[in-house]
């Protein structure tokens, strides 16, 4: 239930609004400690960090910024050394005190747009500088990075980790590239299912459009404004996807592959005739992180069999 509710609480903070990036007053992305001695250039960083995010933790420890977390939420569980750190509570704002948060004395705090931004004018009014996490696309992944880099103190790490993205990125487009022209049916098309009844999807402006587009797959609601706009079963039929991906907040696995294969009028799009309907972590496939690459690379694998996939009963 905990895993189910981080994500459809992700889903209501690209229902209504088009995320977009503040200004460099507003984020704080470029730091000159040059003309300040050594100790001095440690002082213009945030050395206690409280993180309300699960995706900017996740950044914070790929950045190896970790030693200045000092708190976060119920729901920042990766990677697994994170769960050690205190906790303020759980993700959604409205059970968040802000006194809990003071008590960790931090200088930053990072949060969600949307989901916390009622605590932006108390923070500040504290002193404590805030971090407004609105990544929604690939290049926002990037640029929240950098300036949590910047924040930190860690811009090396930080160049260092778009690196391996791309890498990481050019190895998954790689890999499909090779397959599609050797493997008969492998086609290009994806549903991409974030909740039933109703139905959700990751609409133009969500990191996973942006991944499956840059390996050459299409979203078939890749055109749909916002985020994770709600969509019809209708439209899923239309669509006649060649994959259809899921995630597996219960660890259904094949069970919940053969009950998306078994839905009524469903049988004949080409993802359930070949078999191309697949479970993947809720958690890593919800968080605009560090990790994209490795979603990237998990795709691929599935995509093009290396990964084996379920099987559904026809």
């Amino acid at each position: 239930m905990k895993r189910i509710l981080v994500l459809l609480l992700t889903i209501l903070l690209g229902l209504d609004c088009i995320l977009a990036f503040g200004s460099k007053e507003e984020h704080p992305s470029s730091l000159n400690p040059s003309p300040h001695s050594p100790k001095d250039q440690e002082s213009l960083f945030s050395q206690r960090i409280v993180s309300l995010v699960p995706s900017t933790t996740e950044i914070i420890f790929a950045l190896d910024a970790q030693d200045k977390l000092v708190a976060r939420t119920d729901f920042c569980n990766w990677p697994p050394e994170a769960q050690a750190i205190p906790s303020v509570g759980g993700f959604d704002g409205k059970t968040i005190s802000l006194e809990r948060i003071v008590a960790f004395q931090p200088d930053l705090v990072c949060i969600a747009d949307v989901m916390h931004n009622h605590l932006i004018q108390p923070l500040e009014a504290l002193g404590i500088k805030v971090f407004l996490s609105t990544a929604q696309k690939l290049d926002q992944i990037y640029e929240e990075v950098v300036q949590l880099g910047e924040l930190t103190g860690h811009q090396t790490d930080a160049q260092q980790l778009i690196a391996k993205i791309d890498s990481q990125l050019q190895e998954a487009q790689l890999l499909v590239a090779k397959a599609q022209p050797s493997q008969q049916n492998l086609g290009t098309k994806v549903y991409w299912e974030v909740a039933a009844a109703p139905y959700f999807s990751p609409g133009k402006d969500s990191f996973i459009t942006d991944l499956l587009v840059s390996m050459g797959l299409e979203n078939i609601f890749g055109t749909l404004a916002q985020a994770y706009p709600q969509v019809n079963e209708e439209g899923i039929i239309a669509g006649q996807p060649d994959f259809i991906f899921f995630p597996d907040y219960n660890f259904q696995g094949a069970a919940g592959a053969q009950a998306i294969a078994s839905r009524t009028g469903w049988q004949k799009l080409p993802a359930v005739v070949h078999g191309k309907i697949y479970p993947v972590d809720s958690d890593l496939f919800s968080r605009p992180g560090p990790r994209v690459g490795e979603m990237a690379l998990e795709l691929a694998r599935l995509i093009t069999g290396q990964t084996p996939a379920f099987e559904t009963a026809q």
